[in-house]
């Protein structure tokens, strides 16, 4: 494999999760948003969720795969953000730097058409 590859492979840490956590708020006090309205107080408690993990690694891949539990949801989350952060370009920024982390620590455990199909047989095998 080539340098290039295993770079691109390479999975966000929870350092760079956080780094990319305070650069969005770094981007709402740009912006001047009310540092105890919701977007900043959303995440600045992010940022005590994480640095309280006891295993921060294994906290930011379960919440990456919380927000990111398909491709489609990814898309969609992606549009959405662009279109109501469309005039704060750099809180826009932030967050797409944010959530590329998160799309790439999930993205190897996207569920599948027979996951699902797999997991809703077994959930009402108990009826």
């Amino acid at each position: 494999m080539s340098t290039q590859n295993q770079l691109a492979d390479t999975k966000p840490t929870y350092q760079e999760i956080e780094q990319a956590l305070i650069n969005v708020v770094k981007a709402g006090i740009y912006y001047r948003r009310p540092k105890d309205g919701k977007f900043m107080q959303s995440y600045k408690e992010r940022i005590k969720k994480l640095r309280q993990a006891e295993d921060p690694q294994e906290y930011v891949l379960k919440l990456a795969m919380t927000i990111f539990p398909n491709e489609a949801k990814y898309h969609k989350v992606k549009d959405d953000y662009k279109e109501f952060y469309r005039r704060d370009p750099k809180i826009l920024n932030a967050i797409m730097e944010l959530y590329k982390l998160y799309y790439k620590l999930a993205k190897d455990h996207f569920i599948t058409d027979k996951q699902v199909d797999e997991e809703i047989e077994d959930f009402l095998s108990s009826l």
